[in-house]
């Protein structure tokens, strides 16, 4: 076993609607950590169950889909006996060189069973209008966000279906001693991933109902952070948080029943102002706003994951001027308001100054972006972004932050984000930094970037020489009737059609363009590929500020009508044949068909496409 025993959080919980509820405490706000399972001996075994439940996050409470049991066959975990879960899911551990085996118990509903109600008044009979009978959204699967790892059965298979009351047995090798191009050896990084479902057509309902959990992959011999900080730290290491950020997109009052449940997909890819009844926002663990608390001078890494469907998470830390700070709690007091601003007052769009805001954070330093370690740290706010695309975490992306502040009270916070109308800025978390200063650790100067995504820069080396070059074009269509189509080079996916073919050990070059529509206008995209990582050159034409590799960017807009946005990225498919996905991680586009499918064979010897299934959208 290790560390402490499970406490499950008080602003979430479970209840039936066939007896009273019992009377709760008064929720803690101290920043609550999900169960944790970990390899042991190279092994971990565990079995997870997903059931309907009610859940209460904030003030809101409403029916979805969970992770809601753990069984531990082989491995640790730092809780004993039933584990009953909530959202986010556990939080699952793994090293270089461990299999993870997992039994995948979907105990939801038959697919006729309406989990997620139909809008008010509207009859579903298929599509994505709501969510009624017919949808298929309680067949499941199980994606590892970021790993690089075998895309085939029995491992990342994103095409695997599944239905209510089936199970299936996954088997993940997290790859150690991997041959490079150069015949050197690499390990797989380790760095903050993540976990969810991926079953097209019902992936952003699962993941936009809190079906989501840390996949966190250490490594304390040889990675540089895992050294210097731990969630249960030793003499001379520093403290590790985790911060699961979910997005959860309410309709508080449904017209017809009164009650609070999640959007419909018609909610979701609402295109202007949402409707009073709509509730568009981030938590953390599962809570609203939680503590989190710090020594003045004390470096602390926070490992920060969007599983957001929707909207970008744009961070800073805002220091609360000390007379607007309660003495007794040492919380911002009643009323404080750091942004000033309210959709509610505006019928425009947002009028909130991001740069004026991200200018007074406090400093902090990014060290990874997508579990892949710096060179050094980013020091941030960056003074020299080429793009906001640098430093803004689409969702899907995480970030490995070090902080370092003095004594006061602090706001985490998301400056909210201009192409979502009225999408409103939010306070994630409360940091009180107070007591004896720590100065036990330094912000390290520089750190050991994996060996697994060398950098391009001596082309000569094997490897780095780019040997093809492709063009990707994503769009939005709006048809005569208002309905949107959400394309990749003209196409929705389908499963049959294979989009890219690429030779097994290929460096390649590839552009991928945002299309500016007449009607649609600029839209926003965060583009993800399964597998292998990517080092973005060019944003816009410019070369950004600062190397760093992604699984998951934002695709810019051009910022001028009539010119589509554009980024560029190189990338070796290394290691591992087959078929998997490259998409739009908003969620609903992917499932309104805005995905691709490719596939990697050795010397691109792809199996031809069955074209006539695949109608045009």
């Amino acid at each position: 076993m290790f560390g402490a025993g499970l406490l499950l959080p008080d602003t979430i919980g479970c209840s039936s609607d066939d007896k009273p509820q019992t009377p709760q405490p008064t929720p803690s706000r101290e920043l609550f950590n999900p169960a944790t399972v970990r390899a042991k001996d190279g092994l971990l075994d565990i079995e997870m169950t997903i059931t309907e439940i009610q859940v209460t996050v904030g003030q809101y409470t409403f029916m979805t889909r969970a992770y809601t049991g753990l069984k531990v066959n082989a491995g640790e975990a730092n809780f004993e006996g039933t584990y009953t879960g909530t959202i986010p899911g556990p939080s699952i551990e793994l090293s270089p060189g461990d299999k993870f085996k997992l039994k995948l118990i979907n105990g939801l509903p038959d697919d006729d069973s309406a989990v997620d109600p139909g809008e008010c008044g509207m009859t579903t009979t298929g599509g994505h209008g709501g969510h009624g009978p017919g949808m298929q959204n309680n067949t499941t699967n199980f994606h590892t966000h970021g790993l690089h790892v075998d895309p085939g059965p029995p491992g990342d298979d994103v095409f695997l279906e599944i239905g209510p009351g089936q199970s299936y047995d996954f088997v993940f090798d997290i790859p150690k001693e991997l041959v490079m191009p150069d015949g050197t050896m690499a390990d797989h990084p380790a760095g903050t991933y993540w976990y969810h479902p991926h079953f097209h057509g019902a992936t952003a309902i699962q993941v936009a109902g809190g079906m989501v959990g840390a996949l966190i992959i250490r490594d304390e011999w040889q990675d540089d952070l895992d050294k210097m900080f731990s969630p249960e730290p030793k003499p001379g290491q520093g403290k590790e948080q985790l911060l699961v950020v979910g997005e959860l997109m309410l309709q508080t009052k449904d017209a017809c029943t009164g009650k609070t449940r999640l959007a419909t997909y018609k909610e979701m890819g609402a295109g202007g102002p949402l409707p009073d009844t709509v509730e568009d926002f981030f938590y953390v663990n599962g809570q609203i706003n939680p503590i989190l608390r710090m020594r003045p001078s004390e470096v602390q890494r926070l490992r920060v994951l969007h599983t957001g469907f929707r909207a970008p998470l744009d961070i800073a830390f805002l220091r609360v001027p000390d007379d607007q700070v309660d003495a007794a709690t040492s919380l911002p007091k009643p009323g404080y308001d750091p942004f000033g601003y309210s959709c509610a007052s505006n019928n425009g769009p947002p009028m909130l100054n991001r740069d004026a805001l991200r200018a007074k954070s406090a400093p902090y330093y990014q060290v990874a972006t997508d579990g892949i370690t710096y060179a050094a740290p980013l020091k941030m706010p960056m003074a020299d972004a080429v793009s906001e695309i640098e430093y803004v975490v689409p969702p899907g992306g995480r970030v490995d932050l070090l902080t370092q502040f003095e004594a006061g009270t602090y706001q985490m916070v998301a400056l909210g984000y201009l192409d979502f109308v009225c999408w409103a800025p939010q306070v994630l978390a409360t940091v009180i930094v107070s007591g004896e200063p720590d100065k036990s650790l330094e912000i390290p100067q520089a750190l050991t970037p994996p060996a697994l995504y060398p950098s391009f820069d001596d082309m000569a080396k094997p490897g780095n020489q780019v040997e093809n070059t492709r063009t990707l074009e994503f769009a939005v269509a709006l048809d005569g009737q208002g309905g949107a189509h959400f394309t990749i080079d003209g196409r929705t996916f389908c499963e049959t059609r294979i989009d890219q073919c690429m030779a097994l050990g290929a460096v390649e070059e590839w552009t991928i363009k945002n299309k500016w529509d007449m009607m649609a206008g600029e839209t926003v995209h965060p583009f993800h590929i399964h597998v292998n990582s990517f080092l973005v050159t060019s944003i816009n034409g410019k070369k950004p500020a600062q190397p760093i590799w992604r699984d998951t960017v934002l695709i810019p807009t051009s910022g001028m009508q009539g010119v589509d946005g554009s980024l560029k990225f190189q990338s070796r498919f290394l290691h591992y044949e087959g078929k998997y996905v490259l998409h739009c991680h908003i969620l609903e586009h992917e499932d309104e068909g805005m995905m691709q499918l490719l596939e990697v064979k050795k010397d691109a010897a792809c199996e031809p496409s069955m074209v006539d299934t695949c109608p045009m959208p």
